[in-house]
């Protein structure tokens, strides 16, 4: 499988440089430990990050649309904040994490190969292959498939007892798995939580609590359910916070780091924030419209990205 992946060329070849510059992306350094807030000169650079960010997963994630080969741009989208502040503080402090970034939503697979990129394991161009079959992009991560990807991860739900074994082989560092309100409905995560507060792993959790999953919106049709109030009930201690807000996102993920064992930070924001037409809705779960995507892109300035998307430039 690893040799199939790795040799087998891409099934479209990228001439065309990818239209959003990847190299702007400033890398940056904060220290839990030290820092109680972000500076000034630091927060500028990680707001830009963001954005540069969600842009490029709204392209390449409508590239998979625009091929008919489909995606998820939603999970991917909104992560990107507890991604770029995790990255900061994977690199200020390398002998405190396991710097992974476990998604137990492994739909949300645009983030790791965005990661992968920015780390050069492929070339930004090659995104825009998402998806598309024999092209080394699956629709979930699989490790020895895609270059810098870390681990494989399935159903929701299965990642976070997996997480819970990787912390306590690696005693005396922090193991982070991204996490959704979606996979916190899963009996395995019930389980992974109990054996997370009995054993004192120190496990982190970063919860996507956007009220939107595939069936629709738990607050709906799962009348009663509370990420928050589920996670305290198996023991965790939890930091709720606005995940679109910037400094109390590292304040949570600075509170839950600095602490000893099992605990989480429940990210409430609303399904794809910012996308028009698609921000709170269900259909953001997917990958977006190209149509949407398209007015985003264009709103942004991206006007090579807007002229790609029906199809690679004709010369």
């Amino acid at each position: 499988l690893e040799a199939d992946c790795h040799t087998q060329p891409p099934v479209c070849e990228m001439t065309e440089p990818f239209p959003i510059d990847l190299k702007a992306y400033q890398e940056v350094e904060l220290d839990p430990w030290a820092q109680d807030t972000i500076p000034a000169d630091i927060k500028a650079k990680i707001q830009a990050n963001i954005e540069l960010a969600r842009d490029a997963i709204v392209f390449f994630t409508c590239c998979g649309s625009a091929s008919g080969y489909g995606g998820h741009t939603g999970g991917a989208y909104d992560t990107v904040p507890e991604v770029v502040l995790l990255r900061a503080m994977f690199k200020a402090r390398p002998d405190k994490f396991i710097p992974i970034y476990f998604d137990e939503a492994g739909h949300r697979v645009a983030t790791q190969y965005l990661l992968s990129a920015l780390d050069g394991h492929i070339s930004a161009e090659h995104l825009r292959n998402y998806r598309v079959g024999h092209a080394g992009l699956p629709g979930h991560p699989e490790l020895h498939c895609t270059p810098g990807v870390k681990f494989s991860s399935g159903r929701l739900g299965q990642m976070w007892p997996m997480v819970n074994g990787v912390a306590m082989a690696n005693a005396g560092k922090i193991a982070v798995c991204l996490a959704s309100d979606g996979a916190q409905q899963e009996g395995n995560d019930a389980e992974a939580a109990r054996l997370a507060v009995a054993k004192g792993i120190n496990v982190k959790l970063v919860v996507d609590d956007n009220n939107v999953t595939i069936a629709g919106h738990p607050e709906d049709y799962l009348k009663g359910f509370s990420v928050q109030k589920t996670l305290e009930g198996h023991g965790m201690a939890c930091q709720a916070c606005d995940g679109e807000d910037i400094d109390a996102l590292y304040a949570a993920l600075r509170a839950v780091c600095v602490a000893d064992g099992p605990a989480a930070v429940v990210a409430k924001r609303k399904m794809c924030p910012g996308i028009e037409g698609v921000e709170g809705e269900c259909h953001g779960h997917d990958a977006i419209a190209v149509a949407k995507g398209v007015a985003y892109l264009k709103k942004k300035g991206h006007t090579k990205a807007v002229e790609w998307l029906p199809g690679p430039p004709q010369s």
